[in-house]
Formats: C-alpha cells, sequence, structure tokens
C-alpha cells in the first residue's frame, strides 16, 4: 500500500491553505494512495469526507512560538517512523519531508511589507529559513514564480528542485453569472454606479489597503462620481482609510459578491499568490493588481497591462480612471481573464502534480 502523509501545522476549514491540503488529499487517492493528514489544529471532519485519515497532534503548552513548531515538527518525524509513508508533503511546518509546498515568501514579505529584514529570531524566521538552508527535501512546490525566483537567489536552491504549481481554480464555485448580476446588486445593496472591490481575507497592509485608499481620494471628481468603492476583510481596515470606501464584512459565499461587482483590485504590497485573483478572474472580472501579486503572472494579453508596479499610488490610480470610465475596456478584460482562468482550472490539476510527485509514472 502506498502511503502519503500530508503536513500542515494549521489546516482550518476555508482558508487557502485548507483548500491547498485537499488538492493534495484528491491527488493522492487519485493515484490509489492511502492519505494521512496531520495538523495541530484541523478540521476532521472535513479530512474524512475528502478520504483522507486525520491525525491531530498534541498542542504546545503555548499557542505560539518557536517551541511550538519544533514539537509540532517532533511528533511529526515520530508519525513517519510509525506510518512510513511513501511520500510526505510538508506545508513549511517541518524540517524533513520528500516535497516541501511553500505558501509563503516570509523574507521578501518582511522586506515589502515592513521595509526591513526579518529578524533572525523570528518564529518563521527559525522555522523556513533552516529548511531553506538545509534543504532535506527532494523537490519543492513553489505558487508562484515570484516565490521561485526569490527562493532561488536568497538560498541557492537549484532551479532544478523547484516546481510552480499554481492553486486551482474551482470552476464549480467560480464562474460567471451576468444573468444574476442585477438581483446581486440589489442584495448587496449596490447604487447605479462601477463598483470597484478589494476583497482579501485580512491583513491590509500586506494587501495595500492604504495605496488603495490615497489612489481613490487623487482620484478626479467626475471619476470619483462615477465609482463606488469596497473593501472586504475579515479584519477591520483601521482609520486611515478613504472616507469614499465602504467595508463590507467577510461573506461566506464570496463568489455572489465577485458577480456583482464590476472591477477588482488587489494593489497588495506582496501576495506570494493570491487565490483571489483566480476566483475574480473566474467569475469574469477585470482585475487591477501588481508585479508582486504571483497570480498576476496568469494574466497576459491585453489584461496584462493592469499588472502595475507595487507601491506606486499613480500607476493605480491611472488604471482605475481607464476601467472606471470605460465599460467596453471592463467587458474584454473580463472575457479575457475568464478565460484564462481556465488554464488553472482543477480538472488540470493532477498532470501538473504528476510532474512533482510521480513524473513518468513513478511515484518519489
Amino acid at each position: 500500500m502506498k502511503i502519503a502523509l500530508i503536513s500542515m501545522l494549521q489546516l482550518h476549514k476555508n482558508s487557502g491553505s485548507a483548500r491547498t491540503a485537499l488538492e493534495n488529499i484528491h491527488y493522492f487517492k487519485h493515484r490509489g494512495f492511502e492519505v494521512h493528514v496531520a495538523a495541530m489544529t484541523l478540521d476532521r471532519e472535513m479530512i474524512e469526507a475528502a478520504g483522507a485519515i486525520p491525525h491531530k497532534m498534541l498542542p504546545w503548552l503555548k499557542s505560539t512560538g518557536m517551541w511550538r513548531r519544533r514539537w509540532y515538527n517532533y511528533q511529526i518525524q515520530k508519525l513517519r517512523l510509525k506510518l512510513r509513508p511513501t511520500i510526505t508533503v510538508g506545508h513549511g511546518d517541518i524540517q524533513e519531508q520528500d516535497v516541501l509546498t511553500l505558501h509563503n515568501s516570509v523574507f521578501l514579505a518582511s522586506e515589502l511589507i515592513h521595509e526591513k529584514p526579518l529578524p533572525p529570531q523570528h518564529e518563521m524566521a527559525q522555522t523556513h529559513g533552516p529548511i531553506l538552508k538545509n534543504q532535506s527535501f527532494k523537490k519543492m512546490i513553489a505558487n508562484s514564480n515570484l516565490m521561485k525566483e526569490d527562493t532561488i537567489k536568497r538560498f541557492h536552491v537549484p532551479a532544478e528542485k523547484i516546481h510552480v504549481v499554481y492553486p486551482a481554480l474551482d470552476t464549480k464555485i467560480f464562474y460567471p453569472t451576468p444573468e444574476k448580476k442585477s438581483e446581486l446588486r440589489a442584495r448587496f445593496g449596490f447604487p447605479n454606479k462601477v463598483v470597484v472591490a478589494l476583497v482579501t481575507s485580512g491583513n491590509f497592509k500586506k494587501r495595500g489597503l492604504d495605496i488603495f485608499s490615497s489612489a481613490i481620494d487623487s482620484l478626479p471628481e467626475d471619476i470619483k462620481a462615477l465609482a463606488d468603492f469596497r473593501v472586504v476583510g475579515k479584519d477591520e481596515p483601521g482609520p486611515h482609510r478613504s472616507s469614499l470606501l465602504t467595508f463590507d464584512p467577510g461573506l461566506p459565499d464570496i463568489q455572489s459578491y465577485y458577480n456583482a461587482i464590476d472591477l477588482f483590485v488587489l494593489p497588495a504590497r506582496i501576495e506570494e499568490f493570491g487565490r483571489v485573483v483566480l476566483e475574480a478572474m473566474g467569475c469574469g472580472l477585470p482585475v487591477i493588481t501588481t508585479d508582486k501579486v504571483g497570480a498576476g503572472e496568469l494574466l497576459s494579453g491585453e489584461s496584462k497591462e493592469y499588472v502595475i508596479p507595487s507601491h506606486n499610488t499613480e500607476a493605480l490610480r491611472e488604471a482605475l480612471i481607464k476601467c472606471i470610465s470605460d465599460s467596453e475596456l471592463r467587458s474584454r478584460l473580463g472575457k479575457l481573464n475568464a478565460e484564462l482562468a481556465l488554464n488553472d482550472s482543477e480538472d488540470k490539476l493532477f498532470e501538473k502534480f504528476d510532474l512533482v510527485f510521480c513524473p513518468k509514472g513513478t511515484c518519489l
């Protein structure tokens, strides 16, 4: 029996990391593996429904800190000795694995968000640093070329060890519904204007809410009059935002929100991938994002013109003016993005995973 062990410290339902874990589970089940999932925080029901066997690791006395991660790593290595898996897939929380899947470029993120290096004593520096320096893995999955290039430059990981596999679009959830647009706009209480929204889970400094606010405030008055500006997230956006911005709390059916708005914006300082960009594309939205957002790599043709330099309020302002004032442009970009998003649909993910986990039909 082939056994796959998937390790992820925190596995919360509906998070991007959980969706990545489910993609792993579905792949290995498809390839005939018995799949085990280990986490300190996990959704047992979700894992069992996906056909995998959950293993809840014992918590550390404190909820955070380096010793918690060392304790977790110790438990995973003991579990590996017990299960003797054919392949172990780690998600940035254990020191030894066959395939390392990273979701965050913590060193680059600190430089771009806080404009200073990540302190050596930081919990993530002490976790990701040794993993990438020691390279105790056969292969690595990066979720964007942005991450791949930084990993090569910073840690000298050989390029041939790193495979870029973008997170997949669930086309059963994220697809255009133009026939429902009026109904959905009424549901969300949108005015008869061009609705422009920044949608994210939170961490607004990383996602560039201040940049968005500054760009909005600098728009010509006639453009401001045409648009309704929104921000969606679980965190409170704080006081330092444009008075023109309306805050909408996180929503359970975000796909309906995408299909109600007119323009999606993510001016992030860094987003190693950014599933929200792919989801918005899948729902047929024009997208403005930055060159430090991994999902921006999916945009091509005319849509690529709206991947702007990060930290650039003026570039965002000009992109907003063009998109808000031109309905035909928004329509063209939205249709193009919906087509581009299908290149990374879930039904194409297994062949990409094959190149990492089971090249030439032989699994690691």
